[in-house]
């Protein structure tokens, strides 16, 4: 495989020119912003040589939306690898509760130092463990009433009954409580007996939530809502990335406008895309646009204002403009929240009509089952994960098997064979 750079003043400008040279096979691998415009690398088939200038066509047929060609992947964004099935590393034993262990003991070698933006695709070869043992999950506290018991004791009487039939979580139970779900949400969650860790946690995942990726380029006008400081409008731009790297036109339109700053952020992020931004401070004027972006055959991509269940007034102008507008609306869901306040933001929304989420803010917290569970709770599907602010971090698919690495990443005493 073959790599080429190329350099232009915006994303679409660069795209066109890897497409122009390189041909439609060719695969947009990375692109990053530069001095005076986007520098993007490429690659091709082996033997594959960049066409002369003069023998460029003008202009190449205008995708057709709702169509997916065999090229269009997300490639364009993230490194092949990032889009191929992983296969699974051979199932170790799995984690179990040992005796305490002198304070003396080496530690394992830790699996943090791939970051959060590695486990969504880019992470390189995971260095092989150490030759010593890992430290393992602590063992639950056993049960003081039943020990206290004399041996000649008659049965125990109703009262007492449930204490001595309760169940003992399993191994993945254990976890489930250290990535931030209570006793009972963790034993509702741990449905596998996988002995590797991290299939056990994709296979429960696979069971416990729905996963529906956003199109590259949708044929419905699509809204991002939520909470403030969700990532609603880092969001925007990445969607349209997506639809710009696969050669479809995209507009930005902002109605947030009680936000300072709020328009001017977006604006600027279109401005770098070489996409155009508008605003709308009514909603005929937002219906009017979309219309027309949707004529011209444009992706259109939504900035709502923040709304929140503590303000009714705010969910009811956000289903309006929802409903009115005829948009979708995609949730994006911090996860850095607690699972109280999650679980309620995602019925809330799950009421004006939001079937899909967005995963925010997977970098700002240890324990992140709690959005797992509360998407759970809602009946909501998992869209994409966005674990940066940045835009040329990108947004990943969401599946099962990134989720639970995702969940993995930050335990440090978990063994690499689990957590790779």
């Amino acid at each position: 495989m073959r790599v080429f750079t190329y350099f232009a003043p915006t994303l679409p400008e660069a795209i066109a020119q890897v497409r122009a040279e390189l041909g439609p096979k060719a695969v947009v691998l990375s692109w990053r912003s530069a001095r005076g415009g986007i520098e993007i690398s490429a690659s091709a088939e082996p033997g594959t040589k960049p066409r002369a200038k003069s023998a460029v066509a003008a202009i190449s047929e205008k995708p057709v939306l709702g169509k997916t060609s065999k090229q269009e992947t997300l490639a364009q964004h993230f490194k092949p690898e990032d889009f191929l099935n992983e296969p699974l590393r051979p199932a170790p034993v799995d984690i179990v509760p040992p005796a305490p262990k002198p304070t003396s003991a080496p530690k394992a070698a830790p699996v943090s130092s791939r970051g959060t933006a590695a486990l969504l695709g880019r992470q390189a070869a995971a260095k092989p463990a150490a030759q010593q043992p890992a430290p393992k999950l602590a063992p639950l506290p056993a049960n003081p009433v039943a020990k206290a018991k004399p041996s000649n004791e008659a049965k125990p009487n109703s009262a007492t009954e449930p204490l001595a039939s309760k169940p003992t979580p399993s191994r993945l139970a254990i976890f489930w409580t250290r990535a931030g779900l209570t006793r009972e949400q963790a034993m509702a969650m741990a449905v596998s007996d996988h002995a590797q860790l991290r299939q056990a946690l994709s296979e429960s995942l696979s069971q416990k939530l729905k996963f529906e990726p956003i199109e590259a380029a949708p044929t419905r006008p699509i809204v991002l809502v939520g909470p403030p400081g969700a990532g609603k409008t880092a969001a925007v731009a990445k969607l349209a990335t997506r639809a710009l790297a696969v050669g479809y036109e995209a507009l930005l339109i902002s109605v947030d406008s009680e936000r300072c700053g709020g328009a001017e952020q977006l604006h600027a992020m279109a401005d770098r895309l070489g996409t155009p931004f508008e605003t709308a401070t009514t909603l005929q004027e937002l219906s009017l646009l979309t219309k027309k972006a949707r004529q011209a055959g444009q992706c259109v991509f939504v900035d709502a204002a923040s709304a929140s269940p503590m303000q009714p007034s705010d969910m009811r102008a956000t289903e309006r403009l929802v409903q009115e507008v005829g948009l979708e609306p995609i949730l994006c869901m911090p996860a850095d929240l607690r699972y109280e306040d999650l679980e309620d933001l995602g019925l809330a929304y799950a009421e004006i009509g939001t079937k899909r989420a967005i995963a925010t803010r997977f970098d700002l917290t240890k324990r992140r089952a709690s959005a797992v569970y509360a998407l759970h709770k809602s009946d909501m599907a998992l869209a994409q994960i966005s674990a940066t602010p940045y835009i040329t971090g990108g947004i990943a698919l969401a599946s099962a098997h990134r989720v639970a690495a995702l969940l993995l990443e930050p335990f440090d005493d978990i063994k690499a064979e689990d957590a790779a």
